[in-house]
């Protein structure tokens, strides 16, 4: 998608709406669970953008994002659908300064020269959105059942510490013996 001016769509504040094939958004591909072009072109995101400008100044963009992502669930290492919805509220900057006085419920974006695109926007908060570890449900996974009955296994064979103060306890019983 071509390059917009956000600044100038917030001024306006111009509203967003689309849907963008998940094939479209290049640094995303590579953290699915799939390459097939076939498949990766069967998944889409849909997107609302609000360019405005709110109470205190700041121009930026709220919206909401939604898509259904194949992802590899780190537990079974098969193939699971993630539900992914992302509020955005961005601020836009100009300088790494202007980051740093933007209000916290703002996530900041740098705008250059060139603008800023939909699809870098969307693909930027999608990346952030994902999850670091990717995993079913215990319930959904197929080695679910295998994992908890090992994690309850687990549970009965950690062997028993001993408290660090046991031997404080016994030293101050006999020194109040000897004291008595």
């Amino acid at each position: 998608m071509e390059n917009i001016d956000p600044y100038a769509f917030a001024t306006q504040g111009r509203q967003l709406e689309g849907t963008l094939p998940v094939s479209a958004l290049a640094r995303l591909i590579p953290l699915l669970a799939t390459d097939d072009t076939e498949e990766i072109a069967r998944y889409q995101v849909d997107y609302t953008l609000l360019f405005g400008t709110d109470q205190g100044g700041v121009r930026g963009v709220l919206g909401k994002l939604e898509a259904t992502l194949p992802l590899k669930c780190q537990r079974c290492m098969g193939k699971m659908q993630m539900v992914v919805h992302v509020d955005i509220q961005i601020g836009f900057v100009s300088s790494r300064k202007a980051a740093e006085i933007l209000p916290e419920s703002y996530d900041p974006l740098l705008v250059t020269d060139d603008g800023v695109t939909v699809n870098g926007i969307v693909e930027d908060e999608l990346i952030l959105a994902l999850p670091l570890v990717a995993m079913h449900e215990i319930k959904d996974c197929p080695k679910g059942e295998t994992f908890q009955e090992k994690a309850q296994d687990n549970e009965g064979d950690a062997p028993k510490r001993k408290n660090p103060f046991a031997m404080l306890a016994t030293l101050k019983t006999s020194q109040s013996n000897k004291d008595d």
